[in-house]
């Protein structure tokens, strides 16, 4: 078991100390390049609190799309990516849909950590 604070309650104060403490006392000049760390930790706290894996529908879609339980997930996504750099699914109609589902489902799950509120406001929450 880990000590408390956890490492994404730390970055979250952190976040917080830099943007209502130390960004008012930063000239303005570089209040930017604060913002941009401030958002960087955001994105960091996101992604520890979602963890290194994909999200579970992606692996369950992998799985079903490879007709696999045994493979883990990260060579799941080697061999998904592999896959679509080989152009594997080309010949199939039903395989590149689904493939391209699979993709839609990372792209939103990668922006969920990297930038919730682009979704939020094109309606995707």
């Amino acid at each position: 078991m880990r000590d408390l604070p956890t490492g994404p309650a730390l970055l979250a104060l952190a976040r917080d100390v830099l943007l209502n403490e130390l960004l008012p006392l930063l000239p303005p000049t570089a209040h930017l390049e604060a913002r941009l760390v401030a958002n960087s930790m955001a994105i960091a706290e996101r992604e520890a609190l979602s963890g290194a894996a994909p999200a579970p529908g992606i692996l369950h879609a992998l799985k079903e799309f490879y007709d696999e339980g045994g493979e883990g997930a990260e060579g799941l996504m080697r061999r998904f990516a592999r896959d679509l750099r080989i152009g594997t699914f080309e010949g199939s109609e039903l395989r590149e849909r689904h493939a391209r589902e699979i993709l839609w489902g990372l792209t939103i799950a990668n922006l969920r950590n990297a930038n919730p509120r682009f979704l939020n406001a094109n309606g995707f929450s």
